[in-house]
């Protein structure tokens, strides 16, 4: 039986994404901002900074439309990478392996001005 790691989360893009390929298939690479706060408003705030994964057509999509800054919300499943580094050290990375991206658009794009 498959466990759940899902995760709904949404922040800001830090860069463009990434295209890589792996194979035959395309992956976009990018890392979003997420600003949290508790409590009331004098209290402490902090950003915490996910990487995403997207695979083949959403891959595609993301790269097409999206840059550093846009704002976006991503639902996907957690996911650990554990490789050795060229010092032989252990390495691990959790990442958001993204099921779906809504571009949720904050700013104007120059495109939209012209038009």
């Amino acid at each position: 039986m498959n466990n759940m790691a899902l995760v709904v989360l949404d922040g800001n893009l830090t860069a463009d994404p990434e295209q890589r390929d792996a194979g035959k298939q395309l992956v976009a690479r990018f890392h979003v901002a997420s600003n949290h706060e508790f409590g009331n408003a004098n209290d402490k705030k902090f950003v915490s900074f996910f990487q995403i994964e997207c695979w083949n057509k959403l891959a595609e999509n993301c790269i097409k439309y999206l840059h550093k800054g846009d704002r976006v919300t991503i639902q996907g499943d957690l996911r650990q990478d554990r490789w050795q580094d060229g010092d032989g050290k252990s390495r691990t990375l959790i990442k958001v392996v993204a099921r779906s991206v809504r571009f949720d658009y904050t700013k104007k794009r120059e495109d939209d001005k012209a038009a």
